[in-house]
């Protein structure tokens, strides 16, 4: 029973938006870095070393190392791949990636004096911090439900006539007779037939760089202090495509594809301090205390729908209760991410070779979300408060775990290393179990003016994704993400 109301169109969804946004939150804060081939190839266990570029962003002392000045240059090239569970049904796919996992200058002076301050170094450059470029194919037959009734439950249970519906939601499911009303106004059923076919395809891209500035003292070469300030840059864009195909010729129901589109960019800025000390002419100590980065995010989104019954056919896009298209939905916040105490241990068996090792800290249920001023309406604090506390009940404080190893052959040298990252969700939830774990392996070429060094990483993950909630029901798909990267890190030393 289709009726126009003359109402105004109100964007509910609280629930909904609340939901995107822990997702989001962690999202933005948890970090893969790749910085150079020498450090990926060590695990990343280079709080208590130096002399290397990855030091701007894992412990800035360790710029107080280097004895000379240097530039260097590190591409990457990545393999994401996916595979999905999803009611008996397993599904693959993948997508590879090209980019600069980072660039940059040390200048470095000495003082030619063995005591007090030996030398300074001060760094310019970029480092890549995350990848978000992925490919998710999720497919099966469900013999419960549809997609369509996860909004019909929550119209349904928020008591929404048609005019009051989520305009990049369930509005365009109702407007291409997907969903209807039923004897009032206000109760809504689905007219997709159970069982349907389901596909879900899951396009991201991305990522989150930093172009930072950074220097390190070298005091006695026994003490090495730094500081590092970051200017943080994050992009993300995710296409999802959740299509459902109906067989049975008994309804006239065929098909539904529904596309959303989200565009994220956000700028943030962080600080780093960092100490070192020389113990004994093998031993070093490093320790490092990442401060919270502070972003400003902005992000669209827009979604279509498309519908098929046996004799028509519906495009929906998004418009007002008038009539009138709408363009992309708007919002804009901040987010501060958790800060990170790290602290590393290394041993240097005399020009043999290097033993490391580092323990990271990091707080997620620390997350926080807040208002922009230009975003501070009823709706937009309702959805920041719900999920800052979601966050502190969902997210955890963890330990992640680095090693790392180089032995040296001359001027060559041969590298291992992995980490063990626990999964950021409290006991209790979907993903409790949902850890990374990282193996790592290099070699490289040095000489007193040049090096060129290549590295390898495998990253391994599983977690599950669900794709809705329907009467109490979860339609989950088991996920096995493994992702590596090959990186090639060329230096000039001068």
């Amino acid at each position: 029973m289709k009726k126009i109301i003359s109402l105004i169109g109100i964007l509910v969804g609280l629930t909904t938006a609340q939901a995107q946004y822990v997702t989001e939150a962690l999202r933005y804060s948890q970090n893969f870095p790749t910085l150079t081939a020498r450090s990926i190839s060590m695990g990343g266990a280079f709080t208590s070393l130096g002399g290397d570029f990855a030091s701007t962003y894992v412990n800035p002392a360790g710029l107080g190392l280097y004895r000379k000045s240097e530039f260097s240059f590190t591409p990457s090239l990545s393999l994401a791949k996916t595979t999905a569970d999803y009611i008996g049904q397993d599904n693959s796919d993948y997508k590879y990636k090209f980019a600069i996992s980072n660039f940059g200058y040390v200048g470095t002076y000495r003082s030619n004096r063995d005591k007090g301050l030996v030398s300074a170094s001060y760094a310019i450059g970029y480092n890549r911090l995350h990848n978000f470029d992925n490919n998710t194919i999720i497919r099966g037959t469900n013999e419960n439900s549809s997609y369509s009734d996860y909004f019909v439950e929550d119209a349904n249970n928020n008591y929404l006539i048609p005019d009051e519906l989520n305009f990049f939601g369930a509005r365009l499911l109702y407007d291409a007779w997907v969903i209807d009303t039923v004897d009032y106004l206000d109760l809504y059923e689905s007219l997709v037939p159970v069982p349907i076919d389901q596909y879900r395809k899951i396009s991201s891209k991305g990522g989150i760089g930093e172009w930072t500035f950074a220097f390190g003292l070298n005091f006695s070469d026994r003490l090495y202090f730094g500081m590092g300030l970051g200017i943080t840059q994050l992009k993300y864009e995710q296409r999802v495509l959740h299509s459902e195909t109906n067989y049975d010729t008994y309804y006239s129901f065929r098909s539904f594809d529904m596309n959303e589109d989200l565009d994220v960019e956000g700028t943030g800025i962080s600080l780093k301090l960092g100490l070192t000390a020389r113990i004994t002419e093998g031993l070093r100590i490093g320790t490092t205390l990442n401060l919270p980065t502070f972003y400003n995010i902005s992000e669209e989104y827009y979604s279509t729908v498309y519908s098929v019954y046996d004799d028509a056919t519906y495009y929906k896009v998004p418009t007002d209760n008038d009539g009138q298209e709408l363009g992309a939905g708007v919002f804009e916040y901040k987010l501060n991410t958790p800060l990170k105490l790290a602290a590393g241990l290394s041993y240097q068996i005399g020009k043999v070779g290097i033993i490391t090792g580092d323990v990271e800290y990091i707080n997620y249920a620390s997350i926080k979300m807040r208002n922009d001023d230009d975003f501070n309406g009823s709706f937009d604090r309702q959805t920041v408060d719900r999920t800052n506390s979601d966050i502190e009940d969902i997210y955890c404080a963890v330990l992640n775990l680095k090693l790392g190893g180089e032995i040296r052959l001359g001027n060559f040298a041969v590298r291992a290393g992995g980490g063990y990252y626990p999964s950021p969700y409290v006991t209790g939830e979907m993903n409790e179990d949902a850890s990374y774990t990282l193996i790592s392996s290099g070699v490289g070429y040095r000489t007193n003016n040049f090096f060129f060094d290549m590295g390898f990483s495998g990253i391994f993950h599983k977690e599950k994704y669900n794709l809705y909630t329907s009467n109490n029901f979860n339609n989950i798909a088991s996920l096995n993400q493994p992702a590596y990267r090959f990186l090639a890190t060329v230096g000039f030393r001068f």
